[in-house]
């Protein structure tokens, strides 16, 4: 009986596999990005009203605080808009970071102390306003803080398990040799 030390196309599979993850992720993303928006907050007028990220980061602010549900669909200019934190107690405070193309502006609760990142970024000549939710995670290239490590532990067990294997399978083939 012989025995296969290793089945090259088992390895090929298993290394590719964050690799593909990766890529349906992305294709996903991508796939629902197509219908993310609504065209109907992309016409001249809307353009102009959200020209810059600090017109909409200005405009921000009296929505969260009304809980003014039709201006921050317009904000995010939305097939289907996010729900954002709301009450009377929400303010401005500033501009957190500057990530190309994504401008973090930050609003906090005096109530509950808490702080809200909200994410700005240019979109069919005009700016709008989004959520870290798996769209912004690709788009800003945050999703590789959390793929990239998560594929090398992935890698590296891959590599231990199959060395493991090999070390198993040629012992057994050794013992096999010593028996005839």
């Amino acid at each position: 009986m012989k025995i296969n030390l290793l089945d090259w196309r088992w390895i090929l599979l298993i290394t590719l596999l964050p690799l593909l993850a990766g890529l349906l992720f992305g294709g996903s993303v991508r796939l629902h990005g197509l219908v993310r928006y609504d065209e109907k907050y992309f016409t001249p007028q809307y353009q102009e009203k959200y020209a810059a990220p600090g017109m909409v980061a200005r405009a921000l602010a009296p929505a969260l605080q009304e809980a003014d549900e039709t201006l921050l669909a317009e904000l995010q200019g939305r097939s289907h808009p996010s729900t954002f934190q709301t009450g009377p107690s929400m303010i401005f405070i500033m501009l957190w970071e500057q990530n190309d193309p994504y401008y973090t502006y930050l609003y906090f609760d005096m109530d509950s102390y808490r702080r809200y990142p909200y994410y700005i970024e240019p979109v069919q000549g005009r700016w709008v306003v989004t959520t870290a939710d798996p769209y912004y995670y690709l788009r800003s290239g945050e999703w590789l803080k959390f793929f990239t490590p998560l594929a090398i532990v992935w890698w590296l067990l891959a590599t231990v398990t199959l060395l493991g294997l090999w070390v198993y399978r040629l012992a057994a083939r050794m013992r096999e040799a010593q028996g005839r």
